[in-house]
């Protein structure tokens, strides 16, 4: 008894999209198990070890660039506001984080804000009532969510909490420390040129620490830190990092056995419809 299967061009369809498939549901099963046990290896490294690779660095917040919280105008690098109802709880999350840096017994180390996973405390708290006048900037960063646009058009009072990364505040950063710029960062000005002179001098800058102390810090850092690498995970919180493998689901490891699977199945199937074809085109 003949148990193959007879290919039909909807089988082919599905066969050629089941081997796509598997290659990137095995690659990230791979990277979740690779990071899981980075995570459970985590050790902190002090900055003036310049440390390089995968690694947990703590220090204070330097900022880059002018950030100002919505609600309690601190400067920060970076917030987070939750926008929700007493009765639909948490419904949006509107973000907005600036470049910074984590400085720590005068080594600095440039932390990207494209990417990761921001971990804050809660802030300050608000509530919102739909005649409630706004100011401009808080307007516009609530019109970014259509959740919040809606709530607010139908009438419904706002509860808004406020999660900030601020000047001068411990940070915990997780990911991948370089001691090389990174393609990926926008270049800055290294040296500043006076008159004819070709001769260039390092560019320092003051930066702002919580209580209104200021630091001057050079213009290139000694570290920088992303997500880059084959780990792909980039963590960055005020308080200790914790149990960071909660944050990875399990299900993502199904990938190291599904995905090989798939594209195995794929491919059986496809050997079978090219050898059934295979008569037919000598005529």
């Amino acid at each position: 008894m003949d148990w193959t299967l007879q290919p039909t061009l909807a089988g082919v369809a599905l066969a050629a999209t089941a081997v796509a498939g598997g290659a990137p549901l095995f690659s990230e099963g791979l990277r979740t198990l690779r990071l899981r046990r980075a995570l459970a290896h985590l050790e902190e490294r002090p900055l003036r070890e310049l440390p390089e690779g995968f690694v947990h660095v703590r220090g204070k917040v330097a900022l880059e660039g002018p950030l100002f919280a919505p609600l309690s105008n601190r400067p920060c690098a970076g917030f987070a506001l939750e926008v929700g109802t007493a009765e639909r709880g948490r419904v949006a999350i509107i973000t907005e984080r600036r470049s910074f840096r984590v400085v720590s017994e005068g080594v600095s180390a440039r932390v990207s804000p494209d990417a990761g996973r921001w971990r804050l405390a809660a802030g300050t708290a608000r509530l919102i009532t739909a005649d409630e006048a706004l100011s401009e900037r808080l307007t516009a960063l609530l019109a970014r969510s259509p959740e919040a646009t809606w709530l607010r058009r139908s009438g419904q009072s706002l509860a808004v909490v406020e999660r900030v990364l601020g000047a001068g505040a411990e940070c915990h950063v997780v990911g991948t420390v370089h001691a090389v710029r990174p393609l990926v960062v926008e270049a800055e000005a290294e040296v500043a040129r006076t008159g004819t002179d070709d001769v260039g001098t390092t560019v320092t800058r003051t930066v702002d620490l919580a209580g209104g102390a200021r630091q001057s810090i050079a213009s290139e850092p000694d570290l920088w830190i992303d997500e880059g690498g084959s780990l792909e995970f980039l963590s960055v919180s005020d308080m200790p990092p914790g149990a960071l493998t909660s944050g990875l689901p399990r299900w993502k490891l199904i990938g190291l056995w599904l995905g090989p699977l798939l594209s195995l199945t794929g491919l059986l199937y496809l050997a079978n419809a090219a050898d059934r074809l295979r008569p037919l085109s000598a005529f």
